[in-house]
């Protein structure tokens, strides 16, 4: 049952919103009865970083299993890839995310920043550090960088139907724009 409740809030938050969903209403769509909610999670804020929380180990595996892709680009690539494999209601959590943590309980909040760091975006930096160690990549900031590439690839992570397409001919596109730029001429 809590699976059921975490999946029907996860489609009822990224769809309307956190402020627009009411527990009532998630407990209608799941069929049971409020207290059977409340049962399961404290409230609102619980519900919501259990979602948080069940999308980073989401992508953290993701991340975790880029590590037998190569190194540098491919690497990269291959993940950013496996990232826009997921279902896009999926996707959209992060952007959930992004918009909802302050809906958190501070010591929720911190503890999600806190994984969030270390097993997304640290990993992510690692990447990007190592890529220009090993002359993969130009030396740059890797949380600039990281920031960069979350950046463009935000758009991406709306709600299905409202954002644009996220088809593999966009994701290449995406992904050849971050890495190579636009310029016609070699520097």
């Amino acid at each position: 049952m809590r699976e059921r409740i975490v999946a029907t809030a996860t489609s009822m938050f990224v769809h309307r919103g956190y402020e627009g969903v009411a527990m009532r209403e998630i407990a209608e769509a799941c069929g049971i009865t409020k207290a059977a909610l409340y049962y399961h999670f404290d409230g609102k804020s619980d519900l919501l970083n259990a979602i948080f929380i069940s999308y980073l180990a989401e992508i953290a595996a993701v991340v975790e299993t880029s590590a037998g892709h190569g190194t540098g680009e491919p690497r990269l690539r291959w993940l950013v890839e496996q990232l826009f494999a997921l279902p896009p209601e999926h996707r959209a959590i992060m952007r959930l995310a992004m918009h909802e943590v302050g809906q958190l309980q501070p010591e929720q909040r911190a503890a999600f920043g806190a994984d969030y760091r270390a097993r997304f975006i640290g990993p992510l930096q690692q990447i990007i550090t190592e890529g220009a160690a090993s002359g993969d990549f130009t030396a740059r900031d890797p949380a600039l960088v990281v920031w960069i590439l979350l950046g463009m690839l935000y758009p991406f992570f709306a709600p299905p139907g409202t954002g644009p397409s996220a088809g593999p001919d966009t994701v290449s596109d995406l992904l050849d724009v971050f890495f190579h730029g636009l310029s016609a001429h070699s520097s």
